[in-house]
């Protein structure tokens, strides 16, 4: 929009150019204003007291310049709270709708010692800003110090809603002031499933598996399979020797029904490989891997039942090791006498010694038992199988398929070999 104003005399042409001046003057002093406080009161600048106190008397009117006052003088060694006070007061008067002024005197008061005052400044503040993550958390801080628990958990659980980043810092601080207690991490901590899991981790952590598993069993399975750090969550379980509770655990998670794809194996999962991998969640699935001495993988072209088998196809390199390529964690019972069984095929074997099925120690990785080798040659299926007594204090151990040279030299294995149908079952020790 453009307004044209006619000015036909002298004296008019000369008081409009007086006024346009004078705008001008105006809008750069404005401008300068604005420039020089914006610089002081740039939270990325550290400006010294002096600095800021000797600006204030030309710009008495910024609230900003005023409030940077405040939170500066809480900085000095000899800081003047009397004085913080009043520039936060100020800031307030002249600036009534910004909440940081508020959460300014909040800080002074706090610092005086008035947990009641900066109670109802917080207050004040969250009228203004309601979703704010970092209010609510301070206002949590001073109800928790005040003795207002309950109070205290309803800010820490709206911080934590609103940020999740929040949490962890929320659960040690409750954690140390409730003496450890369940409960109360619990009430700080909200129903989303990251949340939760949160929670379980960190529990974890504080070697509370029973609760950490409630929590994690409690967080809906199809969540759970959607986040990575279930995964990891389940991951620590076993690395910290809980196999019976990570098992179960990842049963629920995996499977809809809680068993294994295999209905005639209770302890091997996917013993005929007809199920699809849990990628996401190897813990107790098959682990496997291809070698420089073998090219391994599930497929189609073979298979005792079902339409599915694992292949081993040797690549024929000399002192051929396959030795942990093909792996699953199942969990045991010390003492008690299992048989663990697989049919095998192969196809043009040429080897020194064919592969085995093989038991190891989850925690020492030490051999328990083996089966004999494939045979050379190409045989229809035939059974590999060995029994054993777990081992005292072994909860778990590896089934794998190994083949391990005698020497340090031998001769190249080459040719195929399908397994299938893999299956571990407890037996009467009185046999």
């Amino acid at each position: 929009m453009t307004i044209d104003i006619a000015v036909n005399t002298k004296a008019g042409k000369g008081g409009a150019l007086v006024t346009a001046f004078a705008l001008i003057a105006f809008l750069t002093l404005a401008a300068c204003s604005s420039f020089v406080v914006g610089a002081l009161t740039d939270e990325r600048v550290s400006w010294p007291l002096e600095v800021l106190a000797a600006a204030i008397p030309y710009f008495p009117e910024s609230g900003r310049l005023n409030e940077r006052l405040a939170a500066q003088q809480l900085l000095e060694e000899e800081r003047d709270l009397t004085l913080a006070e009043s520039y936060a007061r100020t800031s307030i008067k002249l600036s009534p709708w910004d909440y940081n002024y508020r959460l300014s005197l909040a800080n002074v008061e706090e610092a005086v010692g008035n947990r009641d005052a900066a109670e109802t400044s917080l207050r004040d503040a969250l009228a203004l800003a309601p979703n704010n993550a970092d209010l609510h958390w301070r206002m949590a801080n001073i109800l928790l110090r005040l003795g207002k628990t309950e109070e205290s958990f309803h800010e820490f659980r709206r911080a934590t809603e609103a940020n999740i980043s929040l949490l962890g810092a929320t659960l040690d601080l409750t954690w140390r002031t409730s003496g450890g207690r369940i409960d109360q991490v619990e009430a700080v901590t909200s129903d989303d499933p990251k949340s939760r899991l949160s929670l379980a981790q960190f529990l974890l952590r504080q070697s509370k598996v029973v609760d950490a598993a409630r929590i994690f069993s409690e967080i809906d399975r199809g969540q759970r399979l959607k986040m990575p750090e279930a995964s990891i969550f389940l991951s620590t379980l076993i690395d910290s020797g809980r196999w019976k509770t990570a098992r179960e655990l990842w049963l629920e998670t995996v499977s809809s029904d809680g068993v294994t794809a295999d209905p005639r194996s209770s302890m091997i999962w996917n013993g005929s490989f007809e199920g699809a991998t849990a990628r996401e969640f190897p813990q107790f699935d098959w682990n496997i891997s291809s070698s420089q001495y073998a090219r391994i993988s599930i497929t189609e072209e073979a298979a005792l039942t079902g339409s599915h088998s694992l292949r081993i196809s040797f690549t024929g390199r000399d002192t051929t090791r396959i030795d942990g390529e093909i792996k699953q964690l199942v969990v045991i019972r010390p003492g008690q006498r299992y048989r663990v069984e697989c049919n095998a095929r192969s196809e043009r074997l040429v080897t020194p010694m064919g592969p085995r099925l093989a038991v190891l120690d989850a925690r020492s990785s030490l051999e328990i038992a083996s089966s004999g080798p494939v045979p050379e040659g190409s045989r229809d299926w035939a059974p590999l199988s060995c029994e054993f007594i777990a081992p005292d204090n072994c909860e778990a151990v590896f089934i794998e398929i190994r083949r391990l040279p005698r020497y340090s030299y031998d001769d190249p294995t080459e040719g195929t070999v399908w397994l299938d149908d893999f299956t571990l079952t407890e037996v009467s020790n009185n046999r």
